[in-house]
């Protein structure tokens, strides 16, 4: 190449930092641009089934992943009042696929992801990227703008940048709020099984597990996110849960009111037509949630994102821009497209809508055979790293 390409990634989540690793990786200079003052991740739990072990480890991150890391062997899937519904044995499932599912802390990723950044990626904290030009290619805020080869939308399910590339996608909500909360090891309570995801009425649901210094709990019920205090919120979760079989009482008891965060569950609907634009001398791409945003059932988000971020540095390694995109795109819509498909279809079984109520949905639950549930559980973690060309 004549000069060095650069590319702006726009967001510096885990799809933005994971993006900037590989295209950093692949010879480019690279502009992130984050909207906060300053790059921070969240007090969650992240599930990375074989898939996202294989692209971090692509990236160069094996090592922080050992560190942080806590092996998953087996899931449970109850009703609330304790009853066994299925056994997920996710170490069998996965032993033909390679590496273990694991559980990690989502903000130790995001400060491994944050510590590998090289010297040619600047990082530009507090702009929003109100001002995206795709034509000739540069994005920044009021104030600034940074000139690229390409643009990258890593900026979530509200991109900006996907409105440039596909005005057709929406956002649409799924009628129910997340809680999430992570607590320190010394507040755990004594958790009989190493995750488990349990159904219950009013289609609430709720899944927790070990990390390795503490655990993590996410509850979703119907419902948009609820303005009450920190303190009142907390005291909700508590009469919402109340008698659900142990540990789930004890483990919203253990967590203090400002640690649990919440968040409207949205996805995109329709997906977008296409993940990536070109123009003569310059293009755009989306990764993550920016591009296929699903429903949470496969516990694939960070893994399709981290995906997208080995897979763009693969296609755009010493290949001409235009190649890479339509490499890029070949290899990722289908895929992606196909698993929100799934997620979807979950999130109705699982959610007891429309023609699944409760017991309809406990009563398919029993019949259906462990491998089933395994299968789902471990849906997409097939992928291995692309080659770079």
């Amino acid at each position: 190449m004549s000069h060095q390409r650069r590319v702006v990634i726009v967001g510096a989540g885990i799809a933005g930092l994971a993006t900037a690793i590989a295209m950093e990786r692949a010879g480019w200079r690279v502009a992130l641009l984050e909207r906060n003052e300053r790059l921070k991740g969240d007090q969650a739990s992240l599930t990375l089934q074989p898939n996202a072990v294989r692209a971090l480890r692509a990236l160069g991150l094996g090592l922080v992943l050992d560190a942080i890391a806590l092996p998953l062997d087996a899931g449970r899937l109850r009703r609330h009042d304790g009853h066994l519904l299925a056994t997920v044995p996710l170490s069998e499932t996965t032993a033909r696929l390679g590496p273990q599912p694991v559980a990690v802390s989502r903000q130790e990723l995001f400060e491994g992801l944050v510590a590998a950044l090289g010297t040619n990626v600047e990082v530009h904290s507090g702009v929003t990227a109100t001002h995206l030009d795709l034509v000739e290619s540069a994005a920044g805020d009021a104030s600034r703008r940074w000139p690229a080869d390409l643009i990258v939308g890593a900026d979530g399910i509200f991109s900006s940048v996907r409105g440039g590339i596909d005005d057709t996608s929406k956002v649409e909500s799924a009628g129910s709020v997340v809680f999430r909360a992570v607590i320190p090891s010394h507040r755990v309570p004594e958790l009989p099984d190493q995750g488990c995801h349990t159904q219950g009425p009013n289609r609430r649901r709720f899944w927790y597990e070990p990390l390795p210094r503490g655990a993590s709990w996410t509850a979703i019920v119907r419902g948009g996110p609820r303005p009450e205090p920190a303190h009142v919120r907390h005291e909700l979760l508590s009469e919402w849960f109340d008698g659900w079989h142990d540990p789930i009482p004890q483990l919203i008891a253990a967590t203090r009111p400002e640690e649990v965060q919440q968040e409207r569950v949205s996805y995109l609907r329709p997906m977008p037509g296409v993940y990536t634009q070109m123009n003569d001398t310059c293009g755009a791409a989306l990764v993550g949630d920016a591009a296929h945003a699903m429903l949470p059932e496969l516990r694939q988000g960070a893994g399709l994102a981290l995906e997208d971020a080995v897979t763009l540095g693969a296609c755009l390694t010493d290949k001409p821009l235009g190649d890479g995109l339509a490499e890029y795109e070949r290899q990722r819509y289908e895929r992606t497209t196909r698993l929100a498909k799934v997620a979807l279809r979950m999130g109705t079984v699982y959610s007891g809508r429309g023609r699944f109520g409760a017991s309809i949905r406990d009563n398919l639950l029993r019949a259906v055979p462990d491998s089933v549930y395994a299968k789902h559980a471990t849906a997409g973690s097939d992928w291995m790293p692309p080659e770079s060309h």
